[in-house]
Formats: C-alpha cells, structure tokens, sequence
C-alpha cells in the first residue's frame, strides 16, 4: 500500500511540474471590423470553363465570438435558381485590414484573400477539392470582388 502512495505523489509531482512558466500571449480581436453586410460585383470562373465579369455579390459577416467571424459570400452569375456560387465558413481573422485564409476540410479548401479600405472589401474566394492522384482542382474562383458596406 504504501509502494501506492509514493506512485501516487511521484505522478502527482510529475503532473504538477509539467509545463511552460510563460503566459500565452492572447491573440487580438479583429472580428468587430470586420461585421456587416456588403454589396458589390465580382467576376467569377467554374471549373466548368464558364466565366463572367460584373455580377453581383453579397458577402455577410457576422461575428461569433470576439476572435471569429462567420462569412457568407454569394455570387449570383445567371438567371437561373441554381445560378450562384456560395461559400461560408468560419474565420478567425488576422488583421482589422486584411484577411489571408485557407480553410481546410477533409478533400476540400477555400482560400480568402480580402483587404478592407473604408468600408469596402475587395479580394477573392476560391474552393477547390482534392482530385484522384492528390491534386487539388480549382472548383469555384470568385475573383475582383469589390463590395461596400451596407
């Protein structure tokens, strides 16, 4: 019993002096200037090979926490009910002006490219997927997106 006890406290120790003795800088909150709800254009390209320039794009973005936000960017290129590409995902953003991003799923990537001027976004999405032999194929590319804040 008593071989227990002195396992017990030599863990305990272990357990108790394991670590770091510095503090973890806490990152800063940049998803306050980032909310609100944009409108603008932006030129697209479908892995497809369909292409356009000038169409309309609304991107949202609403805050999660104080480190994350969460964007919706769609761009509307035809007249149809299917006729628009979205992505939405998650951000924890890096910057009050800029947001640089990969976001990674199990086969698939979008990657954000947006600066912020004013009240207006511009940049890019694109949303690829892994193809068979291990490359990644672009799927959906919004590029020139220009959207001001409502």
């Amino acid at each position: 019993m008593k071989q227990w006890t002195w396992l017990a406290l030599a863990g305990l120790l272990t357990t108790l002096s394991c670590g770091s003795d510095e503090a973890v800088q806490p990152t800063s909150d940049y998803a306050d200037a980032w909310v609100g709800e944009y409108e603008g254009t932006g030129n697209f390209v479908l892995s497809n090979g369909v292409s356009g320039e000038g169409r309309p794009v609304t991107i949202s973005i609403v805050r999660v926490t104080p480190k994350e936000v969460t964007v919706t960017a769609t761009l509307v290129y035809g007249e149809g009910r299917n006729d628009f590409i979205q992505a939405i995902d998650i951000l924890q953003p890096n910057d009050p002006e800029q947001i640089t991003l990969e976001v990674r799923y199990l086969n698939a990537k979008t990657v954000y490219a947006f600066t912020q001027e004013e009240g207006t976004i511009t940049g890019s999405i694109a949303t690829s997927s892994l193809r068979l032999g291990g490359t990644w194929g672009q799927d959906q590319i919004m590029t020139a997106i220009e959207a001001v804040r409502q």
